[in-house]
C-alpha cells in the first residue's frame, strides 16, 4: 500500500512515468508495470496519456486525494511512534514487590536524573506474584523483588538478603529461649524449641510464606496458625493487638507503630530471604537502567540500616 501510494502521487506530480521513475530511483518499465498491476487489482484505470503528458482520470483525482490524507496521516503515525521511542527509551518502569526496606528506593529517582537529565524513573508497588506476568507483558522494565522458582526464560541478580524474624507480642515471655550472640544484634530463637504460641501467618500466594513453609520444612515443625492474613503488614498489626506472634523478614519491621509491645528476635537457621533484579533473559539493559539498578541496590543497603537504627536493633 505504501508503495502505491508514493507512486501514484509521483506519476501525478511529475505529469511523465519516466520522471517520476527517475525521482523514484526505478526503472520506468518497472513502474509502468508496477501501476499496470494496481490498475487491475482496483479494476479502474488511474492515468490516461494526453498531449500534456500523463493525466489522472476521474477514479486516480480519487485516488490521489485520499493517498494524500493517507501519507499524511501516515507521516504523524510515524512522528508519534518515534517520540513515544523516545519517551519509553527516557523513561524507566520498576516493579517493587511490598517490602519497607525497598521502599527506600524510591528516593533514587532524583539521583538518576542528576547523572541523565531527562530520565524518568517510576517505581509502582507489586505482588511478588506477578512478577513474571508483568515482565512478559511488558509492564515493566524489571522488577526488584524474590526468587521463588523462575522459569529459564528470567534472569535473577540478587541485590541484598533479609533474615527472618519472630513479632512476639508482650503476652508472651520467651526470654529463657533466646540467645544472645552479639550485645549490638537481635537475640536468636530456635522455632522448634518455642512454647506453643498463637501464629499469624501470610497466606500461600506470598513470598515471605514461602520462606516461613521453607523452615518449618527444615526444622520439621508443624505450625497450624491462628488467624492467616494477606501482607505482612496485617500480620504485623495483628501482632501488635496480641492476636499471636508472626514471622517476617528484616524490612518488614518498619511497619511497627507500638514497638513498646512486642520483641524481636531472629529465627536461628540458614533460611534468608532475599530480593534482587528480575528481568527477561533476553533483556539488554541500557546504561541508564545499570545506574538505576546501582543506586537501587545503595538505596536498599541504606533502608535496611535504617530500620535497625530506628528499631535500636544495632
Amino acid at each position: 500500500m505504501d508503495r502505491s501510494i508514493d507512486y501514484v502521487i509521483a506519476v501525478a506530480e511529475c505529469r511523465s512515468i519516466s520522471q517520476a521513475a527517475e525521482m523514484l530511483y526505478i526503472s520506468q518499465p518497472s513502474l509502468s508495470r508496477y501501476l499496470s498491476n494496481l490498475e487491475n487489482e482496483l479494476g479502474v484505470n488511474l492515468f490516461v496519456r494526453t498531449l500534456n503528458g500523463t493525466e489522472l482520470t476521474e477514479a486516480g483525482k480519487i485516488y490521489l486525494e485520499y493517498a494524500k490524507e493517507i501519507k499524511l496521516l501516515r507521516s504523524t503515525m510515524d512522528s508519534k511512534i518515534k517520540a513515544l521511542k523516545r519517551e519509553k527509551k527516557n523513561r524507566i518502569r520498576v516493579g517493587m514487590t511490598l517490602n519497607a526496606a525497598s521502599l527506600m528506593a524510591f528516593n533514587i529517582t532524583q539521583e538518576v536524573k542528576k547523572k541523565y537529565p531527562g530520565c524518568e524513573v517510576e517505581f509502582y508497588n507489586m505482588f511478588s506474584k506477578d512478577t513474571e506476568h508483568v515482565l512478559q507483558e511488558g509492564t515493566y522494565d524489571f522488577v526488584i523483588g524474590p526468587n521463588w522458582g523462575l522459569p529459564p526464560e528470567f534472569d535473577y541478580e540478587i541485590l541484598y538478603q533479609d533474615p527472618y524474624v519472630l513479632v512476639v507480642p508482650d503476652r508472651y515471655d520467651i526470654e529463657a529461649y533466646a540467645e544472645y550472640k552479639d550485645e549490638n544484634a537481635m537475640p536468636f530463637v530456635d522455632l522448634k524449641d518455642l512454647p506453643p504460641m498463637d501464629y499469624i501467618f501470610q497466606d500461600e500466594t506470598t513470598s515471605v510464606r514461602k520462606g516461613i513453609n521453607q523452615i518449618m520444612k527444615k526444622q520439621k515443625l508443624e505450625i497450624i496458625p491462628k488467624m492467616v492474613v494477606t501482607s505482612s503488614t496485617l500480620a504485623i498489626q495483628a501482632a501488635e493487638n496480641g492476636i499471636g506472634c508472626c514471622i517476617v523478614v528484616v524490612g518488614h519491621l518498619t511497619y511497627i507503630s507500638r514497638g513498646d509491645h512486642l520483641r524481636v528476635y531472629q529465627v536461628s537457621g540458614q533460611e534468608i530471604s532475599s530480593a534482587g533484579v528480575v528481568s527477561l533473559r533476553s533483556k539488554t539493559f541500557t546504561e541508564e537502567e545499570k545506574y538505576c539498578i546501582a543506586m537501587v541496590k545503595r538505596a536498599l543497603s541504606e533502608g535496611e540500616k535504617e530500620i535497625h537504627r530506628r528499631l535500636r536493633l544495632k
